[in-house]
């Protein structure tokens, strides 16, 4: 058996392990060594005040009210739509948009608008066939021969539907989106349907088994597709079309960031 350490032999023990450990500095020294590196820090240069050149500035304030005149007078600011009064109404916005989305309208675009929204929404094979033109489209299009059930806008080509139903304020009706999903899916050959949900907040459908049927779409997504049309066109935006649709895409943008009247 080993022998057993005494207590003189442990005490030299740890006074050498203490000693072979890093020495280091405890906190009130550790203060001390920061506040004495504190005070050999260089002070920075007091910051100099700003100059004004008071002829610049007096040129500046001599020649704002004119440019600021000009610039209003060139209708910057100005927006046709908000200004006829389209405002949160639902019929009215889906009317422009209906001849926006329409190829023989005359602001000129042909289906590229449908084409492009239809291409925001994945649907390549419905852009397609909207690109090839005529199709009709329609705005408060009857369903039924009672007159009942209406969509805001019916887009017809000779090999697909498209039916949008937009919202303002308004909430989704009973069983709406139900009778356009089967109304659809019972008008004969048609290559291809599909049925657009446009809401403030790009919503889906209430119904959790119509989700897959239904594209839901935002006011401020469809102003990105016109946007973004206007902006593939290189001088558009100069344009009597181009300013339209800029305008339309500002006034539906603001249509998810206000609360509108229920109609």
């Amino acid at each position: 058996m080993p022998p057993v350490p005494n207590a003189a032999q442990f005490d030299t023990f740890f006074q050498r392990w203490h000693s072979l450990q890093p020495q280091t500095a405890g906190p009130a020294a550790a203060m001390a060594a920061f506040f004495d590196a504190w005070q050999h820090i260089p002070a920075r240069p007091a910051p100099r005040p700003p100059t004004l050149d008071t002829r610049q500035f007096a040129e500046f304030a001599a020649a704002f009210p004119a440019a600021h005149a000009r610039h209003l007078r060139s209708g910057v600011r100005a927006n046709a739509w908000r200004s006829v009064g389209v405002g949160h109404d639902e019929l009215r916005n889906t009317a422009v948009l209906r001849w926006l989305l329409d190829c023989l309208g005359d602001h000129g675009q042909g289906p590229d608008l449908l084409v492009a929204l239809l291409e925001h929404l994945a649907l390549p094979s419905l852009a397609a066939l909207a690109r090839q033109a005529p199709y009709r489209a329609r705005v408060e299009q009857r369903l039924s021969e009672a007159g009942d059930s209406r969509v805001d806008i019916a887009i017809e080509g000779a090999d697909f539907m498209v039916l949008i139903e937009a919202k303002v304020g308004a909430a989704e009706g009973d069983d709406q989106l139900e009778r356009y999903h089967r109304y659809l899916q019972g008008i004969p050959g048609k290559r291809l349907r599909e049925l657009i949900f446009l809401t403030p907040e790009g919503r889906p459908a209430r119904n959790p088994a119509l989700q897959a049927h239904v594209r839901p779409l935002s006011w401020a997504a469809l102003a990105d597709v016109i946007d973004n049309h206007v902006r593939r066109h290189s001088g558009l935006a100069g344009q009597p079309a181009g300013l339209l649709l800029n305008h339309f895409a500002e006034h539906v943008r603001g249509l998810g960031r206000k609360k509108g009247k229920k109609r």
